[in-house]
């Protein structure tokens, strides 16, 4: 297989698997216990990010981020997509099936 080829393959790969990742994300208004786990997992989710927001300026500081999780701290860089120095919501969360 040519070095071409290869790369095609691994690029509709990480495609595939972040089309997979988001969408295995539960939706809020689902019905069930995927849509109960949900809720209770954006609720703690969000109780989390409002206290480590400790401006509350709806976004997080690497400094905020290291006295809460020293974990998300060092994945700081890979969360933060747009590279702004914070991290929103939708970073926080790693997707943007739950609104804030």
């Amino acid at each position: 297989m040519s070095i071409g080829a290869r790369v095609l393959l691994l690029l509709c790969c990480a495609f595939t698997w972040s089309a997979v990742a988001q969408t295995m994300i539960p939706k809020l208004d689902q019905e069930g216990r995927k849509g109960d786990v949900a809720r209770q997992a954006r609720q703690k989710a969000l109780d989390r990010f409002n206290a480590a927001d400790k401006d509350k300026d709806a976004r997080l500081s690497l400094e905020e981020v290291a006295q809460d999780s020293p974990y998300l701290a060092e994945k700081f860089s890979e969360r933060d997509t747009n590279r702004d120095g914070f991290l929103s919501w939708e970073e926080y969360v790693g997707h943007n099936r739950w609104e804030k």
